[in-house]
């Protein structure tokens, strides 16, 4: 089954994006650091794991690298203010309309979305 993983050590943050993607097929789940983020994905693996930069115990690139060593078919997304230095991961662009947002989140969910190994 299709499911998202949201990370964000921002509450407001991921209650917006909780009311953006309650459409979306699929399961979705929301923590708010790396740690249970790391755990989450242990348990199962996401299809799409989305991750702000900053969390109180690690950044959202080394989130999405140690998803990316587990699990290289994962989707991996930043949500953030400026783009990742690397460019195998999708930026999100966390000051783009909520429309933008939904429709790359619905392509990540498509496995539409490609990046070079």
């Amino acid at each position: 089954m299709l499911t998202f993983l949201f990370v964000d050590e921002d509450p407001r943050s991921l209650a917006a994006l909780r009311r953006l993607v309650r459409d979306l097929p699929g399961g979705k789940r929301f923590v708010r650091c790396m740690d249970e983020a790391l755990a989450l994905v242990r348990e199962e693996r996401p299809a799409v794991v989305v991750t702000g930069d900053l969390l109180p115990d690690g950044d959202g690139l080394g989130l999405l690298a140690q998803v990316r060593a587990q699990h290289p078919r994962t989707a991996c997304a930043l949500h953030a203010v400026m783009p990742p230095r690397l460019q195998d991961i999708t930026w999100m662009d966390r000051a783009a309309p909520p429309s933008e947002v939904h429709a790359l989140l619905r392509m990540l969910g498509a496995g539409q979305v490609h990046h070079p190994a």
